[in-house]
């Protein structure tokens, strides 16, 4: 903000605002503010990024008719310039919240660009930035490539946000000169499935908000299926539904904005949630499914903890922010596959993927 700098500008500069704002009948600091602000969204030569950054909403809005809508009407899908927005923004989404484990693909994915990336440069003979590579992959520098498979291999399957973040620095960084790549290289790297599943993470890296992703759906309007789903576990009953199209509805109806609303109901409560709680559960759970081993003493998320059973009772439960759920064994297990496997196909899993891409997620 102008009132946190102390700017020094040219006498005659000076002057000549004090002139301009008499004529519009404004305070210098309101024209300056302006200038300033104008200015920094004109782009200058080489100064891409810089414009992307200064109007983050209007970028998000062109990478997510690129990239979700296809609306490239020939052109390259992302820009070097939107890659390196890209990528700096997924790498902040690690650096905000509290105590979150990387529950998305998107992870993966960023490795497998890092090491694509690490052996172009092998490839081509560029010189590879040894103190990123070795300090955060513990590389020894002899055969790069093979050393990164290897580390790739002995990483745990479940990472939490803080050491993601850490993983992430050379894809952050000049680490990799993208400049230097050409056109057709960058395309089979930045492949278009696996910008999809780092956009989730931009939005996440930008602190985006539900304000943010209403007027990004009003926008563009983007057919998310509206669906309804309820899943019974002992005597917890989850009823999941998302705003959204209809099937059969006509193009150019009236338009719902996509959202998804969470029921939680007990023998004595009924609780409802919103998208923020149900992604941070879902993707709790789904890495527990996939690797009990790493989570079987349970996690305390930012919003969201679980302990299987087992571990600190024969019951299993999980809370959301001050709730606590205490199911039996045989309950939580089928809570945790009934959620895990109806999210991840059929119509849920899409408008689930459509609303990830609307509303950020880790």
């Amino acid at each position: 903000m102008l009132s946190q700098l102390n700017l020094r500008f040219h006498k005659k500069l000076i002057e000549a605002l004090k002139v301009r704002a008499g004529r519009e009948n404004t305070s210098v600091n309101a024209l300056a503010e302006r200038f300033l602000d104008d200015g920094l969204k004109t782009v200058a030569p080489g100064d891409g990024y810089f414009q992307l950054i200064a109007d983050p909403e209007a970028t998000v809005r062109q990478l997510y008719r690129h990239i979700i809508l296809g609306q490239t009407f020939g052109t390259a899908l992302v820009s070097r310039d939107e890659l390196r927005f890209i990528l700096v923004h997924a790498r902040e989404a690690f650096m905000r919240g509290h105590n979150r484990l990387a529950t998305l693909p998107a992870m993966d994915t960023l490795l497998d660009i890092t090491r694509n990336l690490l052996a172009w440069q092998v490839e081509h003979d560029r010189p590879v930035d040894g103190h990123y590579m070795k300090g955060i992959f513990r590389l020894a520098g002899e055969n790069w490539t093979e050393e990164f498979d290897a580390f790739r291999a002995g990483l745990r399957p479940v990472v939490d946000q803080m050491y993601a973040e850490h993983l992430l620095r050379p894809l952050e960084s000049d680490c990799f000169n993208l400049t230097e790549m050409p056109d057709a290289e960058l395309a089979e790297i930045f492949t278009l499935p696996r910008l999809k599943a780092v956009l989730p993470l931009v939005l996440r890296g930008l602190d985006w908000t539900e304000g943010n992703a209403t007027a990004l759906a009003q926008d563009l309007r983007p057919a998310i299926p509206a669906v309804t789903e309820t899943i019974e576990a002992g005597t917890l009953r989850l009823q999941i539904r998302t705003d959204g199209q209809h099937p059969g509805e006509r193009p150019g109806a009236w338009y719902s904005t996509p959202r998804l609303h969470v029921l939680i109901t007990g023998q004595d409560f009924v609780v409802p949630y919103g998208w923020e709680a149900f992604s941070e559960l879902l993707g709790l759970l789904t890495l527990y499914a996939r690797h009990p081993e790493a989570l079987a003493h349970g996690h305390q998320g930012e919003r969201v903890m679980f302990s299987p059973p087992g571990h600190v009772s024969e019951e299993g439960f999980f809370g959301i922010d001050g709730l606590r759920i205490f199911m039996t064994a045989e309950a939580f297990d089928t809570l945790v596959r009934e959620l895990t496997t109806k999210c991840a196909e059929g119509t849920l899993a899409e408008a689930l993927t459509g609303l990830r891409c609307l509303y950020g997620d880790l």
